[in-house]
């Protein structure tokens, strides 16, 4: 079990999501670790007596005066913050390009008043240094810390037929996610005999199932309360991003043995470097050729052997990198040993 000096984590969104369950996964690994809710809007922070402060909040303008005061009433402590929203992609599909150096300056200024940064990918992390808005010796990489058991626990099926391949899709159906963009292909493009398996709700439900068109090879499944579960019923996993500053279902569908095709932004592609799917990254027409074409059993197989090997190294990366954070007791926490590569072979 990790011990060390009391750490305090300071979240403003209670919903479950990749911060809950990384936070879960923490309490387990270190239960003397506290956490705090900070409502959104508040303008003041306070003091803690605890070596560490790791913030999972939100940046933004309306956040800045109490991230002074937490710096200015905890001038011993170490204060780290983990950038689970920001990535190139985000600025790119959501701030207008006439308020990037807004943005940037925001970004700037904020990250100055912490001891450190955590990247949750490599493409996150050269998208800060590659803008200006943190120094090198400030960011850590490390990936989010969360329980794959039950995926890893899903049995690989046997390589279903190229015509008759199984679709899947796990996460919100939003904006972010990118299935507006590929649905209309997969339903030109793939065979009769191929089926499509959605899982999740959103703001563009309505949007979405209109584009399928009553298509009787996609089903919506709704949001599910066991998303290992949902892996059973598929072959392929999709993740055609507009952003993902890591991308944590493409490592839940790597440790449930899915091959992942993935959209070619922020951290998405180093997940599948070394096998486990394809990035597909000349749009929607290449995501097209991929459906009509399907993926050759054998080639299946090689994928999906590779994607539970890839995750289960991820896991062991991400907690080694983790422990090198948190255990840290003033200064900088020490760098994991492989700093310049996730995922390796």
């Amino acid at each position: 079990m990790l011990t060390s000096e009391k750490t305090l984590h300071l979240i403003d969104d209670r919903r479950m999501g990749g911060v809950t369950r990384f936070l879960d996964r923490v309490s387990e690994m270190r239960p003397n670790d506290k956490t705090l809710f900070v409502k959104r809007g508040t303008m003041r922070g306070h003091s803690h007596e605890v070596g560490t402060i790791v913030s999972h909040l939100a940046i933004s303008w309306r956040s800045f005066p109490m991230l002074i005061t937490l710096r200015a009433c905890n001038p011993k402590a170490r204060i780290v913050h983990v950038e689970h929203s920001y990535c190139a992609g985000f600025e790119t599909h959501r701030v207008a390009s006439h308020k990037q150096h807004r943005f940037h300056t925001l970004l700037r200024t904020v990250y100055a008043l912490f001891d450190e940064i955590v990247a949750v990918s490599e493409g996150q992390s050269k998208w800060m240094r590659d803008i200006g808005v943190i120094a090198d010796r400030k960011v850590r990489i490390a990936p989010p810390l969360v329980d794959l058991e039950p995926f890893l626990a899903i049995p690989i099926p046997p390589p279903t037929p190229g015509p008759a391949l199984r679709y899947g899709f796990v996460g919100r159906l939003d904006e972010q996610k990118g299935l507006d963009l590929i649905l209309p292909r997969w339903r030109e493009a793939a065979p009769a005999q191929a089926s499509f398996e959605i899982f999740g709700n959103g703001p563009m439900r309505d949007e979405i199932e209109a584009l399928a068109a009553g298509d009787p090879r996609i089903t919506f499944h709704g949001a599910t309360d066991s998303p290992a579960d949902a892996y059973r019923l598929f072959d392929i996993a999709v993740m055609p991003s507009r952003w993902e500053p890591f991308g944590l279902s493409c490592l839940e569908a790597q440790a449930a043995g899915r091959p992942v095709l993935v959209a070619p932004v922020d951290g998405l592609p180093e997940q599948v470097r070394s096998g486990g799917g394809y990035v597909i990254d000349a749009g929607p027409e290449e995501w097209a050729t991929f459906f009509e074409k399907g993926i050759e059993p054998d080639k299946i197989s090689w994928h999906s052997g590779q994607a539970r090997l890839i995750a289960t190294n991820n896991a062991n990366r991400s907690r080694a990198r983790w422990a090198a954070i948190l255990e840290a007791q003033g200064g900088l926490s020490t760098p994991y040993e492989e700093p310049q590569t996730l995922m390796g072979k």
